[in-house]
């Protein structure tokens, strides 16, 4: 994983990032079904609100648990379930977990207001995506949040050397996740070379990339977001301070995206 580790220190960080990786981390493994809540709660810790568990995230969420929630675990993984409160079950499989107004509502109560959670939803396409990242990088504090199906994503043990080839030369590497799901998962920041743009992704277990944290070309994501193998699309949610709302909103549409949650 060393040139992983590389690859993290030569990246262009999001505001507040470095935070957000270090709560993600020390967070990790997710319980079943709680990606959402996760994210919530990482998001807020990582403003340097305390939460005081996933559980409590998963509440101000509404999330519901599938039947078998361990069911879509990425392989090797055992999973956790050492709920401290009794969630609810989903009537059917396609309810369970958070949905994205969910885990905004969850960021809003955890954080008692102090931040806002801005949806973006439509054709995620590569140059209205980029637009939107490089947007986010001026603003004073961000977390990102995204939506996506795990199955775009190229494979977490991607050798490393197809990343740095990538980035010098623009072959996208063939290496194919093997974990095909909906998912929400952070972003942490931009690699950028002649090749291409690489976004380093911050996931919910410890096994998937350097501890949680994996690359992905900016066009595979694209692809996750779009979640065109799934019933439903995927987003992002730009978790900022109240006060600078109106200007990630901004940043939403100026990107060609629609300030509206994903269904």
């Amino acid at each position: 994983m060393a040139v992983l580790v590389l690859l993290l220190r030569r990246s262009r960080w999001f505001p507040g990032a470095e935070a957000l990786v270090a709560e993600a981390r020390a967070e990790m493994p997710q319980k079943n079904d709680l990606c959402g809540a996760f994210a919530a709660l990482v998001s807020v810790r990582a403003y340097g609100i305390p939460v005081l568990d996933q559980d409590e995230a998963a509440v101000a969420a509404g999330v519901r648990l599938a039947a078998d929630p361990a069911a879509g675990l990425p392989p090797g993984e055992k999973g956790r379930d050492d709920y401290r409160v009794a969630l609810p079950r989903a009537g059917e499989a396609a309810e369970a977990g958070a949905s994205a107004g969910g885990v905004a509502r969850a960021v809003e109560i955890l954080s008692s207001g102090r931040l806002k959670a801005v949806p973006a939803s439509g054709d995620w396409k590569v140059p209205g995506l980029h637009r939107l990242l490089q947007g986010c990088h001026e603003l004073p504090w961000v977390a990102l949040v995204a939506n996506v199906d795990t199955g775009e994503f190229g494979a977490h043990d991607t050798p490393e050397r197809a990343l740095t080839d990538y980035l010098e030369g623009g072959l996208p590497p063939m290496w194919n996740s093997r974990w095909h799901t909906g998912h929400f998962v952070l972003l942490a920041g931009t690699l950028h070379g002649p090749g291409g743009t690489l976004v380093s992704v911050v996931d919910t277990y410890p096994g998937l990339g350097d501890r949680g944290v994996h690359f992905q070309p900016l066009g595979r994501l694209a692809e996750a977001l779009r979640r065109e193998r799934l019933s439903t699309p995927g987003g992002l949610l730009l978790v900022v301070r109240e006060a600078d709302e109106p200007a990630a909103a901004e940043l939403v549409t100026a990107a060609g995206l629609s300030v509206a949650y994903w269904p």
